[in-house]
């Protein structure tokens, strides 16, 4: 199994994490071949807790990396003020921030590179 993690930055990251988990396990191909979760962040102080900072997602070796680079694409295209993501695996960090074939062909790129340190399923 491989891990992803997407991140935003920005305000309103927590609510936005939200919706981008909601339509990520929705998508034909993403949902479909990825475990989405959203691990709750530790709460700072004076705080309850419950926020998110992260959504993760567990893959097989089968998945397709631009599958996800597309989907948060179109996501982001559907929000009035499209925040920064970035997706991060095994110490690769690539920011989603727009929608191009040349952003997607560098994000999948990126992490085709990396995929000899997968662990055994």
């Amino acid at each position: 199994m491989r891990e992803f993690r997407v991140v935003l930055d920005g305000q309103g990251a927590s609510e936005d994490l939200l919706g981008l988990a909601r339509w990520l396990r929705e998508d034909e191909f993403v949902g479909e071949a990825a475990k989405v979760t959203l691990p709750a962040a530790p709460p700072g102080p004076g705080h309850m807790g419950s926020a998110f900072d992260v959504i993760q997602l567990a893959v097989d070796s089968g998945f397709q990396v631009a599958n996800l680079a597309l989907a948060i694409a179109v996501w982001r295209r559907s929000r009035p003020a499209p925040p920064v993501v970035a997706i991060e695996r095994a110490g690769t960090r690539v920011e989603v921030t727009g929608d191009d074939p040349e952003l997607i062909a560098r994000v999948v790129g990126a992490f085709e590179s990396n995929r000899d340190d997968e662990l055994p399923a």
